[in-house]
């Protein structure tokens, strides 16, 4: 086994003691838990830097979204004629020692997306045009740098929704949250890559944190503005996202007017303030459909068909796999969820299978929040309940979306792709959170007061050292679950595909 992974899994072994060190002794404990987010952004920059040095050029569309920062910066739209948007080509121009990379005029970018990622990574430059008006030089380093700042921080802001809302007697919580919210393979694959994913996790992250506190009835300016800002910054960045964040907030709403039977308490004037943001979002999709027909263009309207159909999204009708519906589906989840547990791109390093001990964590995240319907565990969320149900529903209704729309595909064009799981990522946040809360309710109170580290024995010895070691086996479950997510993502890929990771 790599020395590497070696010491790494040691370090978070220790790490992982230390929760039961501080769960029991108050001196240190806040710093212990604080040091645990500082780890974790750490480790999430680290892994990605690791791939971006050992697999480079790797990540997904990556040249493609490089082109559409370089068509806007070089005319200078506000919103691109997306017809008149062209690819760069993935390999070096073989003539030069410097990174030239041929503009391919002949080619349409495929990438359709709002544009509030692509302006926002103009401002770190790294085009230099040479004397060929074809041939530009590329500073991707510079490029991806400039990405990982924004990926960060929607890393601290997804961080600091645990930090702030979980207990602070409890370090084993946010342990356990901080595996789950860094680990996703996906993402630390992508964390050093241009790719507006990384601006979706912070735009997300912002209405999350925005709706949590609207369910803590923190109904300021500041709130709604948080709320006005993650939703439009969405709905200009990605559309899944969008969705992602929009059915949200609308599942909580709803459930807030019906509860607290008013409107005006819940959209009251402060909202009223940050429309405006909202309607410049809404106008970029009007403009799009005035434009194109539709509210997001795609490859199909933009160009041709003769040449729509010489690209992979289209299949000639001999060549297609033919499958049943019932086959379709085993098809459609089983890549989908060996995404969510591995890297999909060009390279593929996957799980054997998908009910396999290192994938196993990864899928069970899915099905948790089912739980939510037992009354104890909304009870311990507290006000953290509504968000992560709604949050939930979001995710389900969107993965509807992406299952429709990708046997649509498949039935119209032998499309067989559409299954990508990481437009998820942006909520794992809700994932976590419903872990830590449903691992929680099952603890049972044996008398321990974090704060005085004192015990009060309530019970017979009989009953209070069987409902002890019931907490202790809940603590080890919570630590297991940590350890597999964090062995499942970066230790996993170094051990088996090392060779690769050079």
């Amino acid at each position: 086994m790599n020395i590497f992974v070696i010491l790494l899994i040691a370090f978070t072994v220790v790490v992982a003691l230390g929760t039961f060190f501080y769960g029991i002794k108050k001196k240190g404990r806040r710093i212990y838990i604080t040091s645990l987010y500082v780890l974790g952004v750490i480790y999430a920059i680290a892994t990605g830097l690791y791939y971006a040095d050992s697999v480079p050029d790797a990540s997904p569309d990556e040249s493609a979204h490089i082109a559409y920062v370089y068509y806007l910066d070089k005319t200078g739209e506000i919103i691109p004629t997306f017809e008149d948007m062209h690819i760069f080509s993935n390999a070096v121009m073989k003539w030069s020692t410097e990174p030239n990379y041929e503009y391919q005029e002949s080619l349409v970018n495929y990438l359709c997306h709002p544009p509030l990622y692509y302006h926002i990574m103009r401002l770190a430059g790294g085009f230099t045009p040479t004397d060929s008006d074809v041939v530009v030089t590329i500073d991707k380093p510079r490029l991806r740098h400039f990405s990982l700042g924004i990926y960060t921080l929607g890393l601290i802001l997804l961080l600091y929704i645990g930090w702030s809302r979980l207990s602070k007697t409890k370090p084993w919580q946010h342990l356990l949250f901080i595996s789950v919210a860094v680990n996703i393979p996906m993402m630390g694959f992508e964390f050093c890559a241009v790719t507006n994913d990384a601006l979706v996790l912070l735009t997300s992250c912002t209405c999350i944190l925005g709706l949590i506190r609207f369910c803590e009835e923190k109904r300021n300016f500041w709130t709604y503005l948080l709320i006005a800002l993650g939703i439009s910054g969405s709905l200009l960045t990605k559309l899944t996202a969008a969705m992602l964040c929009i059915v949200m907030a609308l599942v909580v709403l709803i459930v807030t007017m019906i509860k607290e039977r008013s409107i005006v308490k819940s959209l009251s004037l402060k909202f009223v303030y940050t429309i405006p943001i909202y309607v410049i979002a809404l106008s970029y999709y009007v403009i799009m459909y005035n434009r194109y027909g539709a509210i997001t263009p795609s490859l199909e309207l933009i160009c041709s068909k003769e040449y729509f159909e010489n690209t992979i999204y289209y299949v000639a009708e001999n060549e297609r796999t033919i499958m049943t519906w019932g086959e379709y589906i085993g098809y459609f989840f089983n890549r989908f969820f060996l995404s969510w547990s591995g890297i999909e791109s060009v390279y593929r390093f996957m799980k054997t299978y998908t009910y396999s001990l290192t994938a196993i964590p990864y899928e069970i995240l899915w099905v948790l929040p089912v739980l939510f319907v037992i009354p104890r565990v909304r009870k311990q969320a507290g006000k953290l309940s509504l968000p992560i149900i709604a949050g939930y529903v979001g995710i389900v209704v969107t993965f509807i979306y992406q299952l429709k729309s990708a046997y649509g595909s498949y039935l119209t064009r032998g499309y067989m792709g559409g299954f990508a799981s990481r437009y998820y990522i942006p909520f794992i946040g809700i994932f976590a959170l419903a872990v830590v809360f449903i691992l929680d309710s099952i603890l049972i109170d044996n008398g321990f007061n974090a704060e005085t580290e004192e015990t009060v024995i309530k019970t017979s010895i009989g009953t209070f050292t069987k409902n002890l070691l019931f907490n202790q086996l809940v603590y080890v479950i919570s630590l297991a679950f940590s350890f597999l997510m964090f062995y499942g993502n970066l230790p996993f890929f170094v051990i088996h595909f090392g060779e690769m990771l050079q």
